[in-house]
């Protein structure tokens, strides 16, 4: 085989290009040592338009050729992106999946353009990105405190259903060998958490996952009606672990995990309530993965099933709270194209720094590491 050939081959292997072996037919074809990639689960947290620094984390990932993405568990938000990329990675693997998230978020910046409720340029100016005290969200907040979704939605129009069927393809999620994904819901009636696999997930799933019920009409499913899973599921945690082989668990956090100063004015009072109502889930789950581990350790059951996965579980956390406490709760509202583009840029920022450090930077002793 010539030199240029053989150079041109390693280049590519580098780059994460398939390189033809011997297997496929091709005598004396170059066979490099393999790279091992680096299986990853992930546990996307819910928060509206926040959703756009998943997109960047999940660009991230999708552009590294040494990570490969095992399963996706969401909640709202992070429920939508799951599906956005499983869907688009069905049908032309990390690629397709890149050009189905960016189409998905320019067309939510689109449909947001067309909101009576969008804050004005002159308040924009004004409040920057934490709108929480200008009129537009004030006023949407006291409309949801005295007409329910019910009485100003009468027909339940929901311009997200029609995006959604744009971009995710159901048949495709529930073919066998699919991104696993796990979705969570909360039962309006009961308060509990069901979880929705591959073969169960459908539009109304995803809808009711994001239900925020000042919002939008309860969604009907097939044994009861439902809100949105970050009231109970947060994003699923344990359930992801149990489900997939990974050693390596990230979770993205678009709730801060600490706010500075006591709120005492009544919009960041109630959003400050809002983000520990919507965050308990989590740290719920993180608790109940350190108690495990605890008794695990101290029941001398490392050789067990359970005992060797938790002993082998790497979980990290990719968050800013400084970047969310910047651009406010409100925001979450209000996916307009600047705070899109901001977002999903910090997101990426955030995926690169986390794969800059050693693979084994886990959480084996409770733990867990948030890129910043």
């Amino acid at each position: 085989m010539p030199n240029a050939t053989i150079i041109s081959r390693l280049r590519d292997f580098w780059r994460g290009e398939k390189t033809p072996s011997a297997t496929t037919g091709e005598r004396g074809a170059l066979i490099p040592f393999a790279r091992k990639r680096r299986k990853v689960a992930l546990a996307l947290q819910g928060g509206g338009a926040h959703g756009a620094f998943t997109w960047g984390v999940l660009d991230g990932l999708l552009e590294d050729a040494t990570v490969e993405i095992e399963a996706l568990s969401g909640t709202s938000a992070g429920a939508i992106n799951a599906a956005v990329l499983a869907s688009g990675y069905a049908k032309g693997g990390a690629p397709q999946a890149r050009e189905n998230l960016v189409a998905f978020w320019q067309a939510l910046a689109h449909v947001a353009r067309l909101s009576p409720m969008r804050p004005t340029a002159l308040e924009t100016l004004a409040f920057g990105r934490d709108i929480e005290l200008s009129y537009s969200h004030i006023m949407r907040d006291m409309l949801s405190r005295v007409v329910s979704p019910y009485q100003f939605n009468p027909f339940d129009l929901n311009p997200l259903k029609n995006l959604l069927a744009d971009f995710v393809d159901i048949d495709a999620l529930r073919r066998p060998g699919a991104i696993r994904l796990i979705v969570a819901a909360t039962n309006a009636e009961t308060g509990a958490a069901r979880l929705f696999a591959n073969e169960e997930l459908s539009l109304d799933v995803l809808l009711a996952s994001a239900c925020l019920p000042s919002v939008s009409q309860a969604v009907r499913l097939d044994d009861g009606h439902y809100w949105d899973g970050g009231f109970s599921s947060n994003p699923p945690l344990l359930p992801l672990i149990e489900a997939s082989a990974a050693d390596d668990v990230v979770v993205v956090r678009l709730n801060p995990s600490t706010e500075p100063g006591l709120p005492v004015t009544a919009p960041k009072i109630q959003m400050r309530l809002n983000r520990i109502v919507f965050d308990a889930p989590l740290k719920r789950e993180l608790d109940e993965l350190d108690r495990l581990r605890l008794v695990t350790a101290e029941s001398g059951a490392q050789r067990s099933r359970i005992g060797r996965r938790l002993s082998s579980l790497n979980v990290h956390v990719i968050g800013e709270d400084e970047l969310m406490n910047g651009v406010g709760a409100a925001s979450q509202a209000h996916p307009d194209a600047k705070l899109i583009e901001l977002l999903h840029r910090e997101g990426r920022a955030s995926c690169a720094r986390w794969l800059a450090r050693p693979a084994k930077t886990g959480a084996t002793t409770g733990r867990y590491t948030q890129a910043r």
